[in-house]
């Protein structure tokens, strides 16, 4: 029997190398691929050979199921997407090398989790605390200050701030030059005209711009060091928090963003503060529920999500089932919390939106996957549509140009190009034919789907992770006006343009950080402490409204999982054996 695995552990050692090597070098055909000579596919095969080996040694069949199933899920994920990357289909997935990428993978990846889950379990966690790194007021106001100086250089470099064109809509917003609309949240573009409208009462707008990019990064910094706060207060890993704190103050996106102007980056710090309050609720629901200050923190939390982002209310919606399960004992409670919450927003969007005279957005932010499923399908079946087909598209798209403008990763163009007016009037005609669309050709309708989100989920996609300067918008004549040159800072930020190099690049990957998202989620269930899903809701609703997202996979959408991720991985790994472990000091 040890013969039989032992071969059989050779055998799966193969496959997953062979898998690696037809990734790592996509221009040669599948047999050149085998023959590729390098001792780094050794490697591989001796470290996927000892992983099956050391597995056969444990016994544990909770800990082979949940691995498996994670395995399934990423192996599929990286196998739909090299098929989208490189073949632009799914079709493939079920060829030979489609076949071999998915078992090769799901062999590796079963693998490492498999002993990582086991790690884990029998690592102690250290408890020791440096002394500016405790949970006290004075480390949390030191860590502060340390995160925002080391921000600073970047506020300079990029001065006043970095405005892109959606940024300058708002500014625009405040400035009466363009309609208040609700494309972009009215309480953001609301703190925007304050900061504006200081800045020109006592310089100009680039003062303003200034003023708002100062105030994000106090805002900013001030939560990162909450979160560090709070981390030690749990008795987290030292170690977790420590790298916490290197990635909150070093990381350079967080520098960048700290002075762009995009409503996505005070949404993800309340996201952050939103996780840490379902933290304390599935720690110590009991402490938590009935200290009605708590409550009240728990309901700002869920107000200001819903304030920051339009999709902010489907995350709070579809968090609260989550939150009922946990807390059930106090649903009378929570029916209170949730009924204050949805009341707001309702007041929120009906009252004050009238007495602000605020315009609704286009009903085609809301129809990505829909116009780019019919994009597609007329694309590449266009030949095929039937009469009435034809007439019911061209009644909402421009049939003719839609082969033209349809780009399988960005929806704008087709997106853009929707009657607004026809679809007001009659949504059921376009509703019949999407779906009938959809019924016929379901293959290329989920191929549009799937290219069309798939950098939220394949490691592998690449995009642009931040824009610097201030664009030409319109009437408004604002330049940025650096203060700091700086070549080392320059270099930081090719590197994250190029993605070059190996590992770092990985930092920047959004379906690198949902890897390592699911795999923490999937030991907490490994390890039965689902109450901690709970802190996991918010992001997986959040990354879930991403997938039909405009861009395929654009990083500030999804930025709040980043800075979720120490913090999950954190409670994650805590053992709650230890009964001082769970309790408030």
């Amino acid at each position: 029997m040890k013969k039989v695995k032992s071969i059989l552990n050779i055998f799966m050692a193969f496959i997953a190398t062979f898998a690696i090597n037809i990734n790592m070098d996509k221009t040669l055909s599948f047999t050149q691929s085998f023959s590729a000579n390098s001792v780094v596919y050794l490697l591989i095969f001796v470290l996927v050979y000892w992983l099956l080996s050391d597995i056969d040694k444990v016994k544990n069949k909770r800990l082979n199921i949940c691995s498996l199933i994670l395995a399934v899920i990423l192996a599929l994920c990286e196998t739909l997407g090299s098929c989208m990357r490189i073949n632009g289909d799914i079709v493939s997935i079920v060829s030979v090398k489609g076949l071999v990428n998915f078992i090769g993978y799901g062999t590796l990846i079963y693998g490492i989790v498999f002993k990582l889950f086991s790690i884990l379990e029998n690592k102690e966690i250290l408890n020791k605390d440096i002394k500016i790194f405790t949970n006290n007021k004075r480390s949390f106001f030191i860590v502060w200050g340390l995160i925002f100086i080391l921000w600073i250089p970047y506020f300079l470099k990029h001065y006043p701030g970095i405005c892109t064109s959606d940024s300058m809509d708002q500014i625009s917003q405040t400035l009466g030059i363009n309609l208040l609309t609700n494309h972009h949240p009215v309480f953001h573009t609301f703190l925007i005209s304050i900061a504006i409208n200081i800045g020109k009462s006592v310089g100009s707008m680039v003062t303003g711009i200034a003023i708002y990019s100062i105030f994000q990064m106090i805002i900013l910094s001030a939560i990162f060091s909450f979160t560090l706060y709070y981390m030690a207060k749990r008795n987290i890993d030292i170690r977790i928090r420590l790298v916490g704190l290197l990635f909150f103050a070093l990381y350079p996106i967080n520098s960048i963003y700290s002075v762009t102007m995009w409503k996505d980056i005070l949404f993800s710090g309340v996201i952050l503060l939103f996780v840490i309050a379902l933290s304390e609720v599935a720690f110590n629901k009991d402490k938590f529920m009935s200290s009605k200050f708590k409550n009240v923190l728990l309901v700002i939390s869920m107000i200001l999500v819903i304030l920051f982002k339009n999709n902010g209310i489907y995350i709070v919606v579809l968090t609260l089932p989550f939150l009922f399960i946990v807390a059930k004992k106090y649903y009378k409670r929570l029916i209170v919390c949730s009924a204050i919450v949805i009341g707001f927003y309702m007041l929120w969007k009906g009252p004050v939106f009238s007495l602000l005279n605020v315009k609704e957005v286009s009903p085609r932010e809301a129809l990505t996957i829909p116009v780019q499923q019919i994009a597609r399908i007329t694309k590449y079946h266009g030949d095929e549509l039937n009469e009435k087909e034809r007439k019911n598209i061209n009644k909402y798209l421009p049939l003719e140009k839609l082969p033209e403008i349809y780009v399988p990763t960005l929806s704008d163009n087709v997106k853009n190009s929707l009657n607004d007016e026809e679809f007001k009037k009659d949504k059921g005609t376009f509703i019949k034919t999407w779906i009938g669309l959809v019924a016929k050709y379901p293959v290329t309708a989920i191929e549009s789907f799937i290219e069309g989100c798939y950098g939220y989920w394949y490691p592998e996609y690449t995009y642009w992770t931040y824009l610097t300067g201030i664009e030409k918008y319109g009437q408004l004549d604002i330049e940025a006006s650096p203060l700091l040159k700086s070549e080392k800072l320059n270099f930081i930020e090719r590197m994250i343009n190029n993605r070059s190099l190996p590992i770092i690049s990985m930092t920047f990957s959004i379906g690198c950080a949902f890897w390592v998202l699911i795999t923490f989620a999937m030991y907490c269930i490994y390890t039965q402490k689902y109450a901690k899903l709970l802190a996991y809701a918010p992001i997986l609703v959040l990354w879930l409204t991403c997938l039909a997202s405009p861009v395929s996979g654009e990083y500030r959408y999804i930025y709040a999982m980043f800075i979720t991720l120490p913090l999950l991985i954190g409670i994650s790994f805590l053992k709650e054996s230890k009964k001082e472990v769970l309790e408030d000091k």
